[in-house]
């Protein structure tokens, strides 16, 4: 039976102890690949990703032990946070700007927990997808099964997200909280929001176009028109981005 070493750690590894990746490297199932998250595609990740990953697990931890979990028993209602998925997977915090998406790992059943945690900011998340599933239960009949795909932009490591939701009426739950914290969602009460932002992504083209027609168009005319349409899209994530990164300063590595 053919030996390989684990790209990462050195250790002897073969075929019912390694992990194969797309780029042909080897990853022990032992130790390095149980510091990946259970979702996290190592089949189709290469070993840059799963460093990347590995060092956002590390100091995803950090963050959530300094930042989440003070939180999780507060009583102030601006500081609450919001939880999502079929087993918690998601929680969302407002007041720091930041979201985690945690596994549990037990030494034994229910004991010895340890809590792995990826953090992003909020102002990164740019999609929120819902996805449907058929599989085979242990009696033999085919369920469906719920999931939302998040993607995040600006973020080294695992940036597509993919975890269970109940059903289809938590995408929409999921949905509506996000639009509504980025100021997108087409109601009554925020298509003010709305429309300025569409009006100012229409003048930013209508002013794109012209600069392109007399010749003056410059990089900071095109990074303008282009934070315009993003606004216009995404919402403004200024604020966002602003408390997110006065957070993650304060965290201790």
């Amino acid at each position: 039976m053919a030996k390989h070493t684990c790209a990462i750690c050195g250790a002897q590894v073969n075929l019912m102890s390694e992990q194969k990746l797309a780029d042909g490297t080897f990853i022990c199932r032992k130790v390095c690949s149980k510091k990946t998250f259970k979702i996290f595609d190592k089949v189709e990740a290469t070993l840059d990703s799963v460093n990347a990953h590995i060092d956002q697990v590390q100091y995803g931890e950090k963050v959530w032990n300094q930042v989440f979990v003070p939180l999780l028993k507060t009583k102030n209602k601006e500081e609450k946070l919001k939880r999502f998925g079929k087993n918690g997977e998601l929680y969302v915090s407002p007041s720091t700007g930041l979201l985690a998406i945690t596994e549990n790992r037990y030494k034994i059943f229910i004991f010895g927990k340890t809590t792995l945690a990826c953090v992003y900011r909020i102002a990164d998340l740019y999609s929120y997808e819902y996805e449907t599933e058929e599989v085979k239960n242990s009696e033999g009949k085919t369920e469906t099964k719920h999931f939302c795909n998040l993607l995040f932009w600006n973020t080294v490591g695992m940036n597509p997200v993919r975890f269970e939701i109940r059903n289809s009426k938590e995408i929409e739950e999921i949905a509506k909280y996000f639009d509504t914290l980025f100021g997108i969602q087409k109601t009554l009460r925020n298509v003010r929001n709305t429309f300025s932002q569409q009006v100012n992504a229409f003048k930013a083209v209508k002013n794109a176009v012209s600069a392109v027609k007399d010749g003056t168009m410059d990089e900071i005319k095109a990074d303008e028109t282009l934070a315009a349409l993003e606004d216009a899209s995404y919402g403004d994530r200024t604020e966002w981005i602003a408390k997110a990164d006065a957070v993650l300063s304060s965290v201790q590595k």
